[in-house]
């Protein structure tokens, strides 16, 4: 079946449930970003392969709701498929919650998996629809898999790895005590866990059930003297069943509802975070008459803050990373201009250098190359199809990363093959300042990076520039490539910035059907000043590798900003040269030299 025709037949199984709607998120029961192929319902529903979306299809239209991130991409994909886009963000786009009202009528009746939509999205919702009289029904089968039928993928179950505790910093024994003594604070009797990385940090183990992210599907509960794993004891290797203490009890993936109920009893206090927790477990601890105590769980708060193990790996997995960059770098610079290579080459060619690599699992994320106008799609995935040559006259994107036992690895850069405009070199600077600014700022502990993205788009707003995706997102330990609480973005997310967090600093520019730029380094918050006046924090480099220094227009940039890119300039030969053969290490050395000095010097910028 083409994308009409599944919705199509979608629609004649909500004839005969007798549902005027049907919501279908990109989410799975344990409200990932990235979902395993058995729960990509909604990329299957509607040809849109996106990581953010969601679908609603009623009686007679079909809407596809995401972000500027994915605004080309979708256009491209949903094209011919009946399936209409609201660009989440742009003015006058109505959410789904604002839309779906002007749609059905009073009494009219919602259709929902309640396994793969968060309490908080359901809540929301639902108070949404309740002033018009429409409700939510939960669905004990999905109508999606329905239709979907035996093509679609199974749940996978590869073997779960022991994540030792050399690079984890801490044991599994002491975690699951922190967690208690929360539970304690909190007087709750059970806490629930369903995200994926909280799991997989929480156990000391990874798996790769999920493309580019090591974890492995299954749930957890702790309580006031055990924790139970809900995933099938087959899985583990020996070594994960060997490092799992006493107190673990390991039961089967299709018994953790069973367990639910069992908790959710008169007196008891389950604690289930709104963001990461089901409605259908929710609502079985609501059914069972326990109390719920819905707020965010702990473990999301500590993983964020790296432990001086976790930190150590990653740093030493951004030099490793930095020389395969540096590798590849060289190698782009000699065989690009030929006009022999592609997308699809030059990302088979980084996977296969950082792959040489001490401790080197896969890559954090799909590989994104975009030469030319395919720089202007933020999320771009090459595909045979689609796959460009890689020529001379235009800019090249290079968003890659990689999984390495001790950490997790991010970077974007952005160079150009040939000659620059000068349209591409004042983008270019101006997301170059962004990124600097950021880089540079010292700010007063408890502030937010809803607080400090402006930093990094003032010089671009100047130029009547944007982006519109987030600066920054936090970055796991050899475990996920985002991760929150906290972020650097115009959405209001409020979460302080603490010593210990890793982040992304990566402003962009994009330039439809033409070129795009984006520059990130993966940074950690450290103490930077502590005075009368409070504690002052600050950002540090971890990633390692140079910018094109051809798309730099000196002139543009002050003195502050010449002197913070040779620092950093000095930074990268220093530390990976000696690791680099030879020739490499020259070619470094010469991308590395100081600027030129600009026909007219500015004056230095005050700082941040």
């Amino acid at each position: 079946m083409d994308v009409r025709e599944r919705i199509e037949a979608l629609r004649r199984l909500m004839a005969a449930s007798g549902l005027n709607a049907y919501y279908v998120p990109s989410t799975d029961p344990h409200q990932s970003e990235y979902v395993a192929e058995t729960w990509q319902r909604r990329g299957f529903l509607s040809g849109f392969t996106g990581s953010a979306g969601t679908v609603v299809v009623t009686a007679d239209r079909a809407g596809l709701w995401t972000d500027s991130r994915y605004y080309l991409q979708a256009g491209q994909q949903l094209e011919g498929s009946g399936v209409e886009l609201f660009r989440q963000g742009e003015p006058g786009v109505p959410e789904i919650d604002a839309w779906l009202p002007g749609q059905l009528k009073s009494g009219d009746l919602v259709g929902l998996d309640p396994e793969v939509v968060s309490l908080g999205a359901w809540q929301t919702l639902a108070a949404a629809m309740k002033p018009h009289g429409i409700r939510l029904v939960p669905r004990e089968e999905d109508l999606v898999e329905s239709v979907w039928g035996a093509q679609r993928p199974p749940v996978p179950a590869n073997e779960v790895q022991v994540h030792a505790v050399q690079y984890a910093g801490m044991t599994v024994e002491a975690k699951i005590g922190r967690v208690q003594e929360a539970l304690r604070a909190n007087r709750a009797t059970a806490i629930v866990f369903s995200a994926l990385d909280e799991i997989a940090w929480l156990f000391n183990l990874r798996g790769s059930d999920v493309d580019y992210n090591p974890v492995f599907i299954a749930f957890a509960i702790v309580t006031a003297d055990k924790a139970m794993l809900f995933t099938d004891r087959r899985r583990l290797s020996p070594a994960a069943a060997r490092a799992l203490p006493a107190n673990v009890e390991v039961k089967t993936y299709a018994s953790f509802m069973d367990e639910v109920k069992g908790l959710a009893v008169p007196g008891a206090v389950v604690w289930t975070d709104p963001a990461t927790t089901s409605y259908k477990v929710a609502d079985a601890v609501h059914s069972g008459g326990a109390d719920a105590l819905q707020k965010a769980g702990p473990v999301a708060a500590w993983k964020a803050v790296k432990n001086p193990a976790e930190m150590g790996g990653m740093v030493r997995a951004h030099v490793r990373d930095g020389v395969a960059m540096v590798k590849f770098l060289h190698w782009l610079s000699r065989t690009a201009p030929r006009g022999n290579q592609t997308e699809l080459t030059v990302g088979d060619k980084l996977r296969e250098l950082r792959a040489e690599s001490p401790l080197f699992v896969g890559m954090s994320f799909a590989t994104i190359v975009g030469y030319g106008p395919h720089g202007a799609i933020v999320h771009y995935s090459a595909s045979p199809e689609s796959n460009a040559k890689v020529g001379k006259g235009n800019l090249l994107i290079l968003d890659s990363g990689g999984q390495y036992l001790d950490g997790t690895t991010d970077i974007t850069r952005t160079v150009s093959v040939g000659e620059p405009t000068q349209e591409q070199k004042t983008a270019y600077t101006a997301v170059l300042q962004g990124h600097l600014a950021l880089r540079r700022c010292r700010f007063l502990h408890g502030a937010n990076g809803y607080q400090l993205d402006i930093l990094a788009r003032s010089r671009l707003w100047a130029h009547g520039l944007n982006y519109g995706h987030g600066t920054g997102h936090g970055l796991g330990a050899y475990l996920c490539v985002h991760e929150g609480p906290f972020s650097v973005s115009l959405r209001k997310n409020m979460t302080p910035l603490e010593v210990g967090h890793v982040l992304s600093n990566e402003p962009g520019f994009y330039k439809a059907d033409g070129w795009g730029v984006r520059i990130e380094n993966i940074v950690t918050v450290v103490e930077s000043l502590r005075n009368e006046n409070g504690v002052f924090l600050g950002f540090d480099d971890l990633t390692l590798c140079p910018y094109d220094r051809s798309l730099i227009d000196v002139n543009l940039l002050d003195a502050t900003e010449r002197e913070q890119v040779d620092a950093y300039h000095r930074r990268v030969y220093e530390t990976l040269a000696p690791r680099l053969p030879e020739k490499t290490a020259k070619w470094l050395k010469s991308a590395t030299r100081p600027l030129p000095r600009p026909k007219k010097a500015k004056a230095a910028q005050p700082a941040s």
